[in-house]
């Protein structure tokens, strides 16, 4: 079972804000699976199915973006789920003992799905793993899952010339996409689930090289 996890903020106030992308995705995702995502349990909505062959559970953490992450460790704890990110050294086969029981395989990180204002509108940053870059989504999951050895796909925010100054980022991406970005946002949803669908069948390498772009489509 893999998670895909969209970050946002929930209610009617925030659906068409910059800041809520993540939700966008997941929702699109499931949309196109012919999913429902269940009511809210332990902080967060989700949806399961069958999605490019495999077993996916899209997840949308509703207790606000900067706690995104203490939402999916109590919904994975409520289902007695093991969450947390493949990291430290492979172990050493010489130091096992040859009668041992084989450990339990570790789980997958999740996919983490989520704007960024520092990359131009349209653009989509997929990677194995990396800082948080100063959002409060990304970081909060960090703390939840133990580091920061988890995908993340980034989708571009910023629709300024000249890009936002620190200053004002809490207020930009809390307001709404103008009629003017309407379409080219609803086009990089879509291009991310595309980009999600690759990443479950063939990884983030083969996902990045193919999708990973600066600035909309060509």
């Amino acid at each position: 079972m893999q998670l895909v996890v969209g970050l946002g903020n929930p209610g009617d106030r925030y659906v068409w804000t910059r800041h809520n992308l993540g939700f966008r995705v997941v929702e699109a995702l499931a949309a196109r699976a012919g999913l429902r995502f269940g009511p809210v349990q332990a902080g967060c909505a989700a949806a399961a199915g069958a999605i490019g062959g495999r077993e996916v559970v899209l997840v949308k953490p509703l207790l606000y973006m900067n706690r995104s992450g203490e939402a999916l460790a109590a919904w994975a704890r409520a289902r007695d789920l093991a969450l947390a990110p493949a990291v430290g050294p492979a172990p050493d086969p010489a130091a096992e003992s040859a009668a041992a029981a084989p450990a339990p395989p570790a789980p997958s990180p999740p996919l983490a799905v989520c704007d960024d204002i520092a990359l131009p509108l349209g653009s989509l940053r997929l990677r194995a793993g990396g800082s948080d870059g100063g959002h409060r989504g990304l970081e909060s999951l960090g703390r939840a899952l133990g580091g920061t050895a988890f995908p993340r796909l980034r989708l571009g925010a910023d629709g300024s010339e000249a890009g936002v100054p620190p200053p004002d980022w809490a207020d930009y991406v809390l307001a709404e996409f103008p009629a003017m970005e309407r379409a080219a946002s609803e086009e990089l949803v879509q291009d991310a689930c595309d980009a999600v669908l690759t990443w479950l069948e063939l990884g983030v390498g083969a996902a990045a090289g193919r999708h990973n772009r600066r600035g909309g489509r060509a």
